[in-house]
């Protein structure tokens, strides 16, 4: 009874065709094994390896429409402009070394490569090779930064800055003519 069990279930495997994952590598095998019920422990039938079919279809080259192509070009291309401000963070304690306000043992107004190396981060105490710059992302491409009336050159909070600014000053422009007789 067993032996049937165990040809059935490969023949099921083989009529599956079943596919491991790729992430799964330790399920490469199956091992079929009788049913604890079935007859006594000394005439269970042994265990079997058997190998799963592991061939997966490979994926044909896909064809790329112009559209598709156009947007892979653009994607590529997608490179945004970073500004350095010169201040420097501690990737440790997060401490910002601003220049402007200098730090403990160092003057204002010193950049921060001038800082001597044995100099030390005054919070953490983390060498001056865990300091990363601290820089912001502008949106949009790079290759478009200089186009318009500089809007494009112009950081998030400075557009918002702008934007809402504008219309606060409209609003109050608009209000004061209820204030003229």
């Amino acid at each position: 009874m067993c032996s049937r069990r165990i040809a059935l279930a490969l023949l099921v495997a083989q009529a599956a065709a079943l596919v491991v994952p790729p992430s799964c590598a330790r399920c490469r095998r199956v091992r079929l094994r009788s049913e604890p019920g079935d007859a006594p422990a000394e005439a269970a039938a042994p265990v079997e390896d058997v190998p799963i079919a592991t061939t997966e279809p490979e994926p044909a080259a896909p064809q790329l429409t112009e559209r598709q192509k156009e947007i892979a070009r653009l994607r590529a291309a997608e490179k945004f402009l970073e500004k350095d401000t010169g201040k420097y963070m501690c990737k440790v304690c997060e401490y910002q070394y601003d220049p402007e306000e200098g730090a403990k043992g160092v003057a204002a107004s010193t950049p921060f490569e001038d800082i001597q190396s044995n100099w030390r981060c005054p919070r953490c105490r983390a060498s001056k090779d865990s300091f990363e710059p601290v820089t912001i992302t502008i949106a949009g491409f790079a290759e478009n930064q200089n186009y318009g009336f500089g809007g494009n050159s112009m950081t998030e909070g400075d557009k918002n800055l702008a934007i809402f600014g504008g219309l606060g000053f409209f609003f109050v422009l608009l209000l004061s003519g209820y204030l003229m007789t």
